[in-house]
C-alpha cells in the first residue's frame, strides 16, 4: 500500500498536516525523501482561489507533488501542472461544470476527484467520468464498508487518515494508498 505524507498550505505558510504545526520548507525537505510523493493540501487555493504556485515550484525541486488546490477552470489546472504537479485532485463542488475531458487531454498526470462531500451526503462514491480517474476521500468511515472491493473502473482509491493503525483493513478494502499528515508519517506526533 502506498503511504503519502501530507503538508498543508494556509496563508502561504507550510504546516505538517491538516491540523498541524507550522514548519519551514527546509524542515519539510529534510523529512521527505528525495523524489518521493508529497500531497499538498493548499487551503489558500481551495478556500480563496489563491494557490501557492511558487511554493509548488520550490517543493517540486525535491518531491513528486500531488496537489489539491481547488482548480475552478482548465487554466487553473494548467497553472498547477506548470508549477510542478504530477498528480491532481479536483473538487466538483468548486468546479460544477468540470471539463474532465479537457483536463484529460491537457495532461497524462494522474487525476483524482475528492469525493468526501458526496460520500458524507449520499453514502456513495459514484464517478461520472470515464477513463483513469481516481478518488480520494477525507473521511475514514468510508473504509468501514463504504468502499466496494471492486474499483468499478476507478483507477486508484486513496483515503486520508489520522493514523497508520488500520493499514491491513484498508488493504483488504482495496485502497491504493493512504494519505497521512507528514508529522504522523515521520513519527513526530
Amino acid at each position: 500500500m502506498n503511504i503519502v505524507p501530507l503538508v498543508c498550505l494556509k496563508n502561504a505558510r507550510l504546516y505538517d498536516g491538516k491540523e498541524g504545526n507550522e514548519v519551514s520548507l527546509d524542515n519539510v525537505l529534510r523529512q521527505v525523501e528525495k523524489d518521493s510523493m508529497l500531497y499538498v493540501l493548499d487551503l489558500d487555493g481551495i478556500e480563496r482561489d489563491n494557490p501557492n504556485l511558487e511554493m509548488y515550484q520550490r517543493l517540486a525541486e525535491h518531491c513528486v507533488l500531488w496537489i489539491d488546490n481547488g482548480p475552478r477552470r482548465i487554466d487553473d489546472v494548467m497553472d498547477t501542472i506548470m508549477s510542478g504537479a504530477t498528480n491532481l485532485t479536483l473538487r466538483e463542488e468548486l468546479w460544477p461544470a468540470m471539463d474532465m475531458s479537457g483536463v484529460q487531454e491537457l495532461t497524462d498526470d494522474e487525476i483524482y476527484l475528492d469525493k468526501t462531500r458526496q460520500y458524507q451526503e449520499q453514502k456513495s462514491l459514484h464517478i461520472g467520468y470515464s477513463g483513469d480517474v481516481g478518488i480520494i476521500v477525507f473521511d475514514e468511515t468510508v473504509a468501514y464498508g463504504g468502499l466496494p472491493k471492486e474499483p468499478m473502473g476507478i483507477q486508484k482509491r486513496y483515503l486520508y487518515t489520522n493514523s497508520l493503525e488500520n493499514v491491513s483493513l484498508w488493504t483488504e478494502q482495496g485502497l491504493g494508498g493512504i494519505i497521512i499528515d507528514l508529522k504522523k508519517k515521520t513519527g513526530a506526533v
